[in-house]
């Protein structure tokens, strides 16, 4: 026997003293300790106190029929092996005995206490594995439970059968708000990335080939966060079965925003060269341009023509100057700044624009956001400008939504807001152009460039006639 074996601690429960004893002394001679019980009543209370490894049951005990014992025992711990010692050698006693839960059965007399021994020996190790198997499963569970990922099962319509608990943390929707309906994967789904993410799951339960694919899907707050869905088993639908895919979610927002920060510096640089460039190469005939214009206007005020040269020329000069003040270097003064706070700043100073138009600014702010290093004033003048555009592109009467949360090493903002048109906003590449002088996209491009200042990404989305805009900071 094992070590664990031998400090076992066994309960036998036993009318007949004569046999009690002798069972014990055997027992107790290879190094297991043994409880005595006379009687039913006495067994269960030695049972309940002392919780031994291992009970030896006679089902012919008086002041409770030993049935009745073993009912309560297995009821109370069912993981304690109990072997029934009885006098009945009825192969029907044998047969009720393991449906109510014993283990084993020997029948008396008995026909050697080395086969007890070993009956005891069996059951303790088979006990012992079970604990081992049970522990397993539990890391395993737990393992899985607290993966930053959410591991996921679901059938061949698409509909999500098991989640992990990591949904809330990684999609801020509960397991049991996920699994309440069979929609909610699709109906979550970025709409221009449905049908593609249908497709790639649809073909690998077919073809049972493993599925890899990235799209973007509404967190439970209402903004975006970039997926990829991973297959870890895909078990094609039978005749007789539905299919089923096994996988993980892994949240790739901040390596999506990564990567895109970096793109957006390569496109700020090469504006930055291209702006001096283009003033020193232009600055020159459009100031011998513009004096010819006036001079000409001058000469004939009547002129239309001469009037648009002299305009377009001014137009052409602004132009310029403009671009050289929007990639002009900002001196940026990093200090202890709270998102929140700025945000509300920013909604408080604009509350009573929207109020005149009845619209709604509607704050989520996560309590918990701790301050980052930036510069308050540029958070401040971002804020505005951005709620800025978002009220002059929404209609009356409705409401703007701001949350803030956590993300891994990120803070984040998301504007959402109704569109009065499809055309309302501009498009994140064209949040790079500073040029457009006919609406707020001007504000939009300064903040644009202000978020790059502080090491920030700002993005824009639009989907069925809402806009969102997705503020990521370095936290």
């Amino acid at each position: 026997m094992t070590d664990h074996q031998h400090s076992a601690t066994i309960l036998t429960v036993e009318d007949d003293a004569v046999i009690r004893e002798t069972i014990a002394a055997w027992l107790e001679d290879s190094g297991l300790t043994v409880l005595q019980a006379a009687d039913g009543q006495e067994g269960l209370a030695i049972f309940r106190e002392h919780n031994p490894d291992l009970v030896l049951l006679d089902l012919g005990i008086p002041a409770m029929r030993g049935e009745t014992l073993l009912q309560l025992m297995v009821q109370e711990r069912p993981d304690t092996p109990v072997i029934i010692v009885s006098g009945r050698a009825e192969i029907d006693a044998a047969i009720d005995s393991f449906k109510s839960g014993a283990w084993d059965f020997i029948s008396k007399p008995i026909p050697n206490l080395e086969m007890l021994e070993k009956t005891v020996v069996n059951c303790l190790e088979r006990k012992a594995l079970r604990e081992r198997v049970d522990a397993a499963e539990t890391r395993y569970f737990q393992f899985i439970q607290n993966l930053p990922v959410t591991v996921f099962a679901m059938n061949s319509n698409l509909e999500v059968t098991w989640l992990s608990s990591a949904c809330p943390r990684v999609l801020g929707w509960s397991v049991a708000e996920a699994l309440t309906s069979g929609e909610w994967f699709v109906d979550n789904i970025n709409p221009p990335d449905a049908a593609a993410v249908r497709n790639a799951f649809s073909g690998a339960l077919k073809t049972g080939d493993d599925v890899s694919c990235e799209f973007s899907f509404r967190h439970r707050h209402g903004y975006m966060v970039r997926l990829q869905a991973r297959s870890t088993a895909i078990t094609p639908p039978t005749e007789h079965a539905s299919g089923r895919i096994e996988g993980v979610l892994l949240d790739i927002t901040d390596r999506d925003f990564l990567d895109k920060v970096l793109v957006q510096s390569e496109k700020l640089n090469t504006l930055g060269a291209m702006a001096d460039e283009i003033a020193h190469e232009f600055r020159n005939p459009l100031f011998a341009l513009g004096g010819f214009a006036r001079r000409l206007h001058k000469k004939m005020p009547d002129s239309p023509e001469a009037e648009i040269i002299l305009e377009e020329a001014k137009r052409m000069e602004a132009m310029l100057d403009k671009l050289k003040e929007y990639t002009k270097p900002v001196t940026v003064s990093t200090k202890p700044t709270s998102v929140n706070n700025s945000v509300s700043f920013a909604a408080d100073r604009l509350d009573s624009q929207a109020a005149r138009r009845k619209i709604t600014i509607a704050q989520d702010l996560h309590p918990a956001m701790p301050e980052i290093q930036s510069d308050p004033d540029i958070l401040s003048q971002v804020f505005m400008n951005l709620l800025s555009n978002m009220l002059s592109a929404m209609p009356d009467g409705e409401t703007m939504h701001i949350a803030t949360r956590l993300g891994a090493g990120t803070q984040e903002v998301t504007i959402v807001s109704p569109a009065r048109t499809a055309a309302a906003m501009p498009s994140q590449d064209y949040l790079l152009l500073p040029f457009d002088d006919s609406g707020p996209q001007g504000n939009l491009s300064v903040s644009y460039r202000l978020v790059k200042t502080v090491g920030g990404l700002l993005s824009v989305t639009q989907q069925e006639g809402s806009f969102t805009l997705t503020l990521s900071l370095p936290s």
